[in-house]
Formats: C-alpha cells, structure tokens, sequence
C-alpha cells in the first residue's frame, strides 16, 4: 500500500494501519482499532450511491448489508490520486456455497429480504435502454462469446479445454438464442419499468462469494446495484446454483419456495424466471473472462466449471422439457410470447 494512502486512512478515520492486503478488488487493513477494509472507486457517484445504497437498506429495516465508516470530517468518503476511498466495517462470516443446500437457502432467503426492503430507493443509477437492461447485457455477451469461439476455430493450436468448448458451442448458441428470443418477446421490460416507477434496486452480482454466512447471512457488494427488476437477481441466483445442483427441479421449487417467505412472486413472475434461466450465462461468462483479450495459463477452477457444466447438460435438457406449456402464442401476433 502506498505510504500517502496509509497516511491519509490514518488521518481521515483516526487509527494506526499496521499491516494491508488485497481482498476482492479492496484493502483489508489491520488497525490499533481492529479490522477495517477500504474500497476506492473512480466515480464520486458511484462511492456515494453505495454508500447511500447501504445507509437506505439500514433505515427501512434490512441489516444484512454493509456498514460503512464516516471519515473525521464527517463525510463517506476522501478523494486521494484520482479515487474516492470508502471505509467498511467487517463482517465476521464465510462465504456461501452453492454447492451446500443449507447456504442456497440461507442466500435465497437474504436475496428476499433484500428485495423486501430494496423499494422506494432515492439516487440511484438508471440504464438508458428501451428494453430490459438484461437483454441488452444477454445480447452483448452472446456477441462477444460468437466472437471467441469464431477465433478458436480459425486456430491451428487449440488446447484440450479450447476443443472442447468449440465442441460444446453449438448447444450454447441454440440455448442463448432460444432465450433471447423468449426474453426480447415476454413481460421482461414490463417488469423493469414496474421497477423504475417503484424504485427497486436489484444487486446483479449474486456471486457466491458476495453473500457472507455467519450469526446471519449478509448480502455484500453493491457495486453493480442498480433500478432493476428483482427478477434478474433471482434469475442470476438460481442459475448458478442449479448447475451446481445438476438441475434438480426439486430444488428449483424449494428455492422459489424460500425467496416467496420473503417476497412474493406472481404466476406469470414464476414463470418467467423458469424460462430465462435457459440462458447459458455462466458458461459464456467464463469463457469471455478466460480469452478476451486475456492471456497466461487457463485457471484449472475455470476448466473444472465448465467441465461441470457440460457434464450436466443432459439434466439441464431435460429440466426444460415441456417449458412451452408456460407461454402461448397471440393470434393476432407472430412476435409475441406472453408468460
């Protein structure tokens, strides 16, 4: 850590740092006082909307989240070489697994209470889309995804992993495709506006890791957070945690089943989620991280992830099966899917 940074935490929230390290993309400090982690952004909004994010979920009841530390001039944050430098009060607890049952309903039922609470939120950032943020965001993955594996085989020199994921592709792109399709032609943007007259903040983030289980499950990093339906959160959830459930229906229902003790969900919003967690996110996520534009050795984590969800298609084909018994087709329209 740089020395004028340690000074200036030292000044701006009256301690003595002893030691630093980086954690998730921050510093966690061992002080005279404890514990501490600072996070610098680059965007004043972006520090202050966190920061705001987390004081609005506090006031209307919900104290699974972040704390965070004022400096000594009573302000969220201090602006040093570029950065705005916030302060976070620890949270004792271990990150969530989506491969333990009791921490998928741990997570899913924070996810609710978050949700709950996450309503009638001032300041916070808008997407400028005429459709649901979720497709736009869906739309620019699969491109980008194309565009790798268009590269990978022009290539004379693929790796085991490489070949096999060449090989899977063709499922992947039907599969982002058939939802896209689905989504762009669903009550998606209606339920984004719906969350913009309510002011619902949604996280999409929802990570493993960005939930913390100990006296109580916390919900951690807002950076992402932003006006958006809720059900892209759960959406996000469910489907990283299915495929590391080998998508057991039972467990689909178990996790609707414990979000609803929490928030409520309609019909058509069941629904809904059911048929778009057929977008194959998770593995066109790795798989951009993994070669755009990046390079070294392939992580042997990233490898095992997609060799689990490959190896779990099959019960992710028949998860699916009969999905269209969840939407039908207007009369009077070749382009519309309502749920």
């Amino acid at each position: 850590m740089e020395v004028q940074l340690a000074q200036m935490i030292q000044q701006q929230w009256r301690c003595q740092v002893k030691s630093a390290r980086s954690r998730r993309k921050a510093l966690l400090l061992e002080t005279n006082k404890g514990p501490l982690f600072i996070k610098g952004y680059t965007s004043q909004a972006r520090a202050e909307w966190v920061v705001s994010l987390s004081e609005q979920l506090i006031s209307k009841g919900f104290d699974q989240t972040l704390e965070y530390i004022y400096t000594r001039e009573n302000r969220p944050f201090f602006f040093l070489n570029g950065k705005y430098y916030v302060a976070i009060k620890p949270i004792k607890g271990r990150d969530a697994q989506y491969e333990s049952m009791y921490d998928i309903l741990q997570t899913v039922y924070c996810l609710g209470e978050f949700h709950r609470h996450a309503k009638g939120i001032k300041g916070g950032p808008v997407f400028e889309t005429e459709s649901a943020p979720v497709i736009d965001k869906w739309e620019d993955r699969l491109q980008r995804y194309s565009k790798i594996i268009e590269r990978m085989k022009r290539s004379h020199s693929l790796g085991t992993l490489e070949k096999k994921i060449v090989r899977f592709s063709p499922f992947i792109l039907q599969e982002a495709h058939k939802s896209l399709d689905i989504a762009r032609r669903s009550p998606l943007a209606e339920e984004y506006n719906l969350a913009l007259q309510n002011q619902c903040v949604a996280h999409r983030d929802l990570a493993s890791h960005n939930f913390l289980i100990g006296s109580k499950t916390y919900l951690i990093d807002y950076d992402t957070a932003t006006y958006d339906t809720p059900l892209v959160d759960l959406i996000q959830m469910v489907n990283r945690a299915l495929d590391e459930q080998e998508w057991r229906f039972d467990i689909f229902a178990k996790i609707l089943e414990q979000y609803q003790l929490s928030s409520s969900l309609t019909e058509a919003q069941s629904a809904l989620t059911y048929l778009l967690l057929r977008y194959p996110d998770n593995f066109m996520r790795e798989v951009i991280g993994l070669y755009e534009g990046r390079s070294g050795l392939v992580s042997k984590k990233i490898d095992a992830y997609l060799t689990m969800i490959m190896k779990n298609w099959p019960e992710r084909t028949r998860f699916f099966q009969g999905c269209e018994h969840f939407y039908y087709f207007e009369n009077h329209s070749d382009s519309s899917i309502v749920v």
